[in-house]
């Protein structure tokens, strides 16, 4: 048997603080991008990362 449900779903309590959040972590991820591309090669090296990769990744969005 089938039933139909009239309630509509509950809006998160704490949209704002969602919101907030999700803007803290792009800035946060710019940060790390910024910092990125002022690593010299000997540190990206020690970390897996080419100059290239390092480039294109602080290029990005997000």
């Amino acid at each position: 048997m089938f039933t139909l449900s009239r309630t509509r779903p509950v809006p998160a309590r704490h949209g704002r603080l969602s919101l907030i959040a999700r803007v803290a972590r792009v800035l946060e991820a710019r940060r790390s991008r910024m910092a990125l591309e002022k690593l010299d090669d000997h540190l990206l090296r020690d970390i897996g990362i080419s100059r290239e990769i390092a480039r294109q990744e602080v290029r990005r969005f997000l």
